[in-house]
């Protein structure tokens, strides 16, 4: 009698821990082996800016910048692309001088800085950032007179 109990105890025992691991590994999460692609972006950030401002002022931009001393990183697992915040706003102002419209904006910018190329055509906001930039550079200014001839 005394040897059922003891074998009854033991199998109770081993039948408890064999559950306690199953629940154990039904919380464990899955594990996925690969490469993920990791990108860090402050471009689309100082865009987004520039674009949702009432009136955006280059100077303003500029000092700041210069003041700051800022660099804007692009960072994935191919490559990292940085640059001070001054000379992405003078590109951007360059571009936008030099474009009649957003397609030409979006192609000039590409081929400026190839190695966001993908990035810069696949984007929407960048037409909009041409069109928040447009007004405040020189052919955009003249664009703005009336024609009085």
């Amino acid at each position: 009698m005394k040897t059922f109990i003891n074998i009854t105890t033991a199998l109770v025992f081993l039948l408890s821990i064999h559950s306690n691991a199953q629940v154990f590994q039904d919380q464990l999460d899955e594990i996925y082996l690969g490469s993920a692609k990791v990108e860090l972006n402050d471009f689309i950030l100082l865009n987004s800016e520039i674009s949702n401002s009432d009136r955006f002022k280059f100077r303003k931009a500029l000092r700041a910048a210069r003041n700051g001393q800022d660099s804007l990183v692009f960072t994935s697992d191919e490559y990292r692309l940085a640059l001070t915040e001054v000379e992405y706003l003078k590109l951007i102002r360059r571009t936008a001088n030099q474009s009649s419209d957003s397609t030409e904006f979006v192609t000039k910018l590409s081929a400026q800085m190839p190695s966001l190329k993908d990035i810069i055509e696949s984007d929407v906001s960048y037409t909009n950032l041409y069109e928040a930039v447009r007004p405040t550079t020189f052919y955009g200014r003249i664009e703005a007179l009336p024609d009085v001839l």
